[in-house]
This record gives C-alpha cells, sequence and structure tokens, in this order.
C-alpha cells in the first residue's frame, strides 16, 4: 500500500506536491535519497539512490527528462528546468511507492477503446484541466497539440483515436 503524501502547493490550474514536502516526509519516516542524472540509450534518466535507515539501497531508474522545446515566449531554460523538477518529483514518487493526493486514480482504470471513449476523457492539468478533449476540441483546437507533445500515452492515445475518427478510420 502507498503511503500517501499532502500536496501544498497551487498554482497555474492544478494543485501538486512539491519535491520539498517530499522530502519532509521522507525525513519524518527515517528515509533519505539523493538523484543523478544517466544517459541510456541516448537519452537522460533520473537515478534515484534510496537510503533507508542508513542503509543505501541500489540506484532505481525514474522518469527520463524530456528536452524543453520553446513554445510560446517561454525562457528555454526555465521549461529545462521545469522538465528536470517535473522528472525528478516522478521519480522520487515511484522510487519510494508513493501517491500524491491529487493524483487522479480514474485516470488510470479508464479504458479508451472507442471515439467516445476519447472524446469524454477528462484532462487533469494546465488551463483546461477537468474539461473533457471534445470539449478542448470545439474550444482550443491548437491545445490539442500541445497535448499530443506532453501528454501522456492516454492522452495520445485518444487524440490518435479521435484523429482516425475524423479521417474516417
Amino acid at each position: 500500500m502507498s503511503n500517501v503524501v499532502k500536496k501544498n502547493a497551487e498554482g497555474y490550474g492544478y494543485a501538486y506536491t512539491d519535491i520539498a514536502e517530499i522530502h519532509r516526509f521522507l525525513e519524518q519516516n527515517n528515509m533519505s535519497y539523493y538523484q543523478y542524472i544517466e544517459r541510456i540509450d541516448n537519452d537522460d534518466y533520473i537515478m534515484t539512490v534510496k537510503i533507508i535507515d542508513n542503509i543505501e539501497q541500489a540506484p532505481l531508474r525514474g522518469c527520463r527528462v524530456v528536452q524543453a522545446t520553446l513554445s510560446g515566449i517561454k525562457n528555454p531554460a526555465q521549461e529545462q528546468g521545469s522538465a528536470l523538477t517535473y522528472a525528478r518529483r516522478y521519480s522520487l514518487l515511484m522510487a519510494f511507492g508513493l501517491a500524491t493526493e491529487d493524483d487522479d486514480a480514474g485516470s488510470l482504470t479508464q479504458t479508451i477503446d472507442t471515439y467516445e471513449d476519447a472524446i469524454n476523457y477528462k484532462i487533469t492539468f494546465g488551463k483546461h484541466n477537468g474539461k473533457t478533449l471534445g470539449q478542448i476540441q470545439e474550444e482550443d483546437r491548437k491545445y490539442l497539440n500541445f497535448l499530443y507533445d506532453k501528454g501522456d500515452d492516454n492522452i495520445k492515445k485518444c487524440l490518435n483515436i479521435m484523429l482516425d475518427h475524423k479521417q474516417g478510420g
């Protein structure tokens, strides 16, 4: 069973548990860690070494660090820093088997097999948090490209189903 770490920060239309809160939780439970980047098959991954009761565990490969791309007027260094922080955070959660109270368990069990499933898939982050892909398609078609680039496998599957349906496939 996973421990749940409480969220403590809000912004940009979503709530999240930051690295400092995860660190405090681990420290309170006599656990610590260190992280480093390792290049595997031409991609950078966050490696997390757990330390439990002062005993160092074998390194665990966590999230791949995505290469930031310029979108709009954002600073590329800021974009890359965000990507690195995201990878560090999720690598920590995976390594210690933690869940955060903002995890969307429903999205893990949601089946996506039909066009109706795809258009009714709800986004749980960003400026369209809480909206379905069908609603976003009607309101902000350009955002679908962003979702395809930045979203998870479920979002990509939905968008592919939607595209196939539009093309009559």
